[in-house]
């Protein structure tokens, strides 16, 4: 007996066909999986600030409350943190706090930009002539951030947190790097920054700060008196490139016994003999 052939079937028809709603699924599947990637990175993210140097380490608890987020995903989350030495938990007290690899990441991305290295050894000199605490900041957004100091060696001294952003009109350096931004810029500044006072000594009027801006631009220097942080005054100075731009500012914390007029007044010197330095290195020439 003879069996009929197999009816011919266009085979390139029949797999587009066939694949038409699977190429569908798949890029629906693909859409879901990399928003659901995306929120684990945001949920991380929070587990990651949720840390402070008021709450250096937590219980899980404490941070399943700061993030308004399941326990369960909380723990999945830290857990994998922990794996990448993002994180740490404690044996004893099962605490977690952040991990040493974050501070690797911030050497890398401290040392990428060439300031830091002009400015090191200047800070350096500086903090032996001057005998106190001086700190290298950038902007960072709307914020001045401390990216690395050279502390005094004096037994009485001022320090300050590295990494922590502050408010662009608040202090010295935050000041300085204010008022090497152009008039647009501070005024599209001001235009979505409310003013609020941390100290008595805060500036939170915009025309009293205006006027600071322009002080600064005039003699080099920018000054503070406990506007941020009380306990002394701290004198700041901005480095700038070729281009003539304010790319950071370095700052000298001085304890309030020790912030006498004499003082002062040396201090103001070395600082624009130290940025001036630095400047050049970076191509500079007024």
């Amino acid at each position: 007996m003879r069996h009929k052939p197999a009816p011919v079937v266009n085979s390139r028809k029949a797999q587009a066909r066939s694949s038409e709603p699977r190429k569908s699924v798949v890029v629906g599947e693909a859409s879901a999986k990399g928003t659901y990637s995306i929120e684990v990175l945001r949920r991380s993210m929070g587990v990651l600030s949720a840390f402070d140097h008021a709450r250096p380490a937590m219980p899980l608890k404490d941070i399943v409350a700061l993030t308004g987020l399941p326990k369960t995903t909380v723990f999945r989350i830290l857990s994998t943190l922990v794996e990448f030495d993002m994180c740490s938990r404690d044996a004893v007290s099962g605490d977690y706090s952040l991990g040493f690899a974050l501070l690797r990441l911030s050497d890398i991305r401290r040392r990428q930009s060439n300031v830091y290295a002009v400015a090191l050894p200047v800070m350096r000199e500086l903090r032996n002539h001057v005998g106190e605490t001086v700190v290298l900041s950038i902007r960072a957004g709307d914020t001045r951030v401390h990216v690395d100091l050279v502390e005094s060696l004096q037994d009485v001294r001022r320090t300050t947190d590295i990494g922590v952003p502050a408010p662009l009109y608040v202090g010295a350096s935050a000041k300085v790097l204010l008022a090497g931004l152009s008039d647009a810029e501070i005024e599209a500044y001001l235009a979505r920054t409310p003013l609020k006072a941390f100290q008595n000594t805060t500036i939170t009027s915009r025309a009293e700060l205006w006027n600071e801006v322009r002080l600064i631009r005039k003699r080099g220097y920018a000054e503070s008196r406990g506007e941020l942080i009380r306990g002394g005054g701290s004198l700041a100075a901005p480095i700038r490139d070729h281009s003539g731009a304010t790319v950071a500012g370095i700052d000298i914390l001085t304890p309030e016994n020790r912030y006498t007029t004499e003082h002062r007044t040396r201090c103001i010197a070395e600082l624009l003999d130290a940025v001036a330095k630095a400047s050049a290195r970076l191509g500079f020439h007024p």
